[in-house]
């Protein structure tokens, strides 16, 4: 019996170059400005080594509420095309690892088409709350970009 595979793809075009785009998601400093779910849980920290094999870490906080912490390796880099890495919510010992794709297509110097592949989810109801989490955060880049 085969194993259905619960996966997301998020599409949306952005008014910035794709070099932009890309300094987006991999400057640390870029990334506290922008990674947050809506207003309510934004990133107070990230860290990030760029390189295959090399891993990164965002620190979310709800106001004076729970901390959380995203972090990954990275798989697979290609300035500014493509960043592939892996996705584990919390520490090394309480999630699963599940993986995303970030594929930038140039549509004009400064026109951007972002392609977000999110897979290896175990539940279809862990994708649901995912792709909320995604709508969010990639509304937060747009306002970034502007």
């Amino acid at each position: 019996m085969s194993q259905e595979t619960i996966s997301l793809t998020k599409t949306h075009t952005y008014r910035a170059s794709a070099e932009r785009v890309f300094r987006a998601w991999t400057e640390p400093e870029a990334l506290k400005k922008w990674f947050q779910v809506k207003a309510q849980i934004q990133a107070l920290h990230a860290e990030n080594d760029l390189r295959t094999g090399g891993d990164y870490q965002i620190k979310l906080q709800t106001g004076d509420g729970p901390a959380y912490q995203v972090s990954g390796l990275y798989h697979e880099i290609m300035e500014p095309a493509k960043l592939a890495f892996t996705w584990r919510w919390g520490d090394e010992t309480d999630a699963e690892d599940s993986y995303v794709s970030v594929t930038l297509r140039k549509l004009s110097p400064t026109e951007t088409e972002l392609t977000l592949f999110h897979d290896e989810f175990l539940t279809s109801a862990d994708r649901d709350r995912h792709e909320a989490i995604w709508n969010d955060v990639l509304a937060q880049l747009e306002l970034y970009l502007k």
